[in-house]
């Protein structure tokens, strides 16, 4: 998955740290990013290779290697382009990817919170932690997290599970169940709200799979396999999705090309395991 980095290690402790010739340099626009395109690959902008030097802001390090974000509008960086994030879902090294993804979700958050949401303050960085604050009203903002879940359904009895495609986007790959915690709710409940509402089924016996942070949409997914409660028939809800069956496990799309997400994991699993997959 997308923070799954080999060998490489991923530290977010926040202190001050001064950027060096070799720190790792990261500027988005809009939904782009700096960096060079290479069959593939990408690699990202350091510190050396910028014609001058810019504002930076300290975000995380990988395996000591500081990770800063340029505050600068327009930086001078010859040989570097900008391109979708979105991107880089399929592009190596992964621990660049999950760098480059993750600094996107704190540049987001920045962006989102130079005043204040109570007073309409302009609001400083904490210096010495990773937080927002108010000067005026004393408010702390920190890093938005949105909990989600995906969920497998499973049908015991014919081994099947179900497979969705979004309504209104232009993915044509199969997905799982998923969707947000509402307010007042539990993850579990959110399992059983979400699938009631996207194909209309009962489901029991939830078995925890893994958890997954995915900065694309500020968002720490709970995966889960569950069984049909009852009835297997499915009422899509097509306001959310444009389809949903029930697929067996030889004829379940694994989305081979897709090592990040937590679903295309999940499906895969399914089906090398079938029912096995409820028996963690």
């Amino acid at each position: 998955m997308i923070q799954d980095i080999g060998e490489h290690i991923y530290d977010n402790h926040f202190e001050p740290h001064e950027a060096g010739p070799g720190s790792y340099l990261l500027h988005y626009v809009g939904d782009t990013m700096l960096c060079k395109l290479d069959d593939g690959g990408f690699c990202l902008p350091r510190l050396a290779d910028l014609a001058s030097a810019p504002s930076l802001r300290y975000l995380f390090s990988i395996d000591g290697t500081g990770f800063f974000l340029i505050l600068d509008e327009t930086v001078d960086a010859p040989g570097f382009s900008y391109a979708p994030v979105n991107w880089t879902r399929d592009a190596e090294p992964r621990h660049l990817l999950f760098a480059a993804v993750t600094g996107w979700q704190l540049a987001r958050w920045y962006e989102a919170n130079r005043f204040c949401g109570r007073c309409g303050h302009p609001t400083e960085i904490v210096p010495t932690s990773r937080e927002i604050c108010c000067p005026e009203c004393g408010m702390v903002i920190y890093p938005k997290i949105a909990p989600g879940v995906i969920v497998a359904i499973i049908d015991p009895a014919t081994e099947r599970i179900v497979l969705t495609k979004y309504a209104g986007r232009p993915q044509v790959h199969y997905a799982l169940v998923a969707g947000f915690t509402e307010i007042g709710e539990s993850i579990e409940q959110t399992v059983a709200r979400e699938v009631m509402e996207e194909v209309g089924l009962k489901v029991k016996n939830l078995v925890f799979y893994k958890s997954q942070p995915w900065s694309y949409s500020d968002t720490l997914l709970v995966g889960f396999y569950c069984e049909v409660d009852g009835s297997t028939e499915i009422t899509v809800d097509h306001s959310e999705l444009k389809v949903a069956e029930w697929f067996t496990r030889e004829d379940a799309l694994p989305r081979e090309n897709d090592r990040v997400s937590l679903t295309a994991e999940m499906i895969r699993r399914f089906k090398e395991r079938g029912n096995a997959v409820l028996n963690q």
